[in-house]
């Protein structure tokens, strides 16, 4: 059976799998529910960072046991488990069980494992961060970045839990974030960052000691960039289809508004 499965954003992944499930698992972390092994083997080889701890646990055995059917190894799982076994040794038997990787892909992903468990905790939270960010889970990002900088304080911490504040829409404490960055490094993203918040959604001198601490010249590119942003968004798809519902009437208008409004809800919710 051949199952195209939509785990990132950006890209399809083409999975084989031998046999689907009568239900799904589900992934808590990832937010998925995995139907098949080999589903479950490529969400944990892609996305190490992202294993919780003693993730092959009696729950998951019995969905094998009981919903793909595999019996023999659901219960070889379980009495290892029951024996003591160590947790990487019952992931990576899961993991080859699987068969979607090659003998060399699961040795280099051992390694990669075992390196993982290297880090510092606040370094394993930052990577989970990244990780949870890259497939747009935005609010699972900003809170693993934040148990990071509770272990370990730096700017790129910093930065990124201001990156995942703009995309949760949660603009006032991005721009706490880029002001703590700001006067921590003086970091001429971070001011750049805050003069377009400051044009969004704050008043215009709300950080001006910032912006007066510039070289000259500064924010003149800064400003030019955001009236060719203007201009760009005057132009778009989405404006002229604002224009449209709006000539047509009221009643059309504030139909496509609430639909619009809601849309963009479903897509913050679906950041958390």
């Amino acid at each position: 059976m051949k199952k195209v499965f939509p785990w990132e954003r950006s890209k399809m992944a083409l999975i084989l799998c031998k046999a689907e499930a009568k239900t799904p698992y589900y992934y808590e972390r990832l937010d998925l529910h995995i139907y098949s092994l080999e589903e479950l083997a490529y969400a944990l080889g892609h996305y190490l960072y992202l294993v919780p701890e003693h993730f092959v646990g009696k729950e998951l055995c019995h969905w094998i046991i009981d919903s793909l059917g595999e019996q023999t190894f659901g219960e070889k799982l379980l009495s290892l488990i029951e024996m003591g076994e160590k947790e990487e040794r019952l992931l990576f038997r899961l993991i080859r069980e699987s068969g979607y990787y090659t003998e060399k892909e699961v040795d280099e992903l051992s390694m990669e494992w075992r390196r993982i468990h290297a880090l510092s905790e606040a370094e394993r939270r930052e990577k989970m961060g990244d990780s949870l960010f890259s497939l747009g889970k935005y609010g699972k990002a900003l809170d693993a970045y934040q148990d990071a900088l509770h272990f370990e304080e730096n700017g790129r911490r910093i930065r990124k839990i201001g990156e995942s504040y703009i995309h949760t829409k949660e603009f006032q404490r991005a721009a706490e974030s880029y002001r703590k960055l700001y006067e921590r490094n003086h970091d001429k993203m971070a001011a750049r960052r805050l003069y377009f918040l400051s044009k969004m959604c704050f008043p215009k001198d709300k950080f001006k000691d910032v912006f007066s601490e510039l070289d000259e010249g500064v924010t003149d590119s800064w400003e030019k960039e955001w009236e060719d942003s203007l201009k760009a968004a005057r132009v778009s798809s989405e404006r002229k289809e604002i224009d449209r519902a709006y000539r047509e009437g009221k009643e059309v208008f504030l139909s496509f508004a609430r639909k619009k409004i809601e849309s963009w809800k479903e897509e913050i919710r679906g950041r958390a």
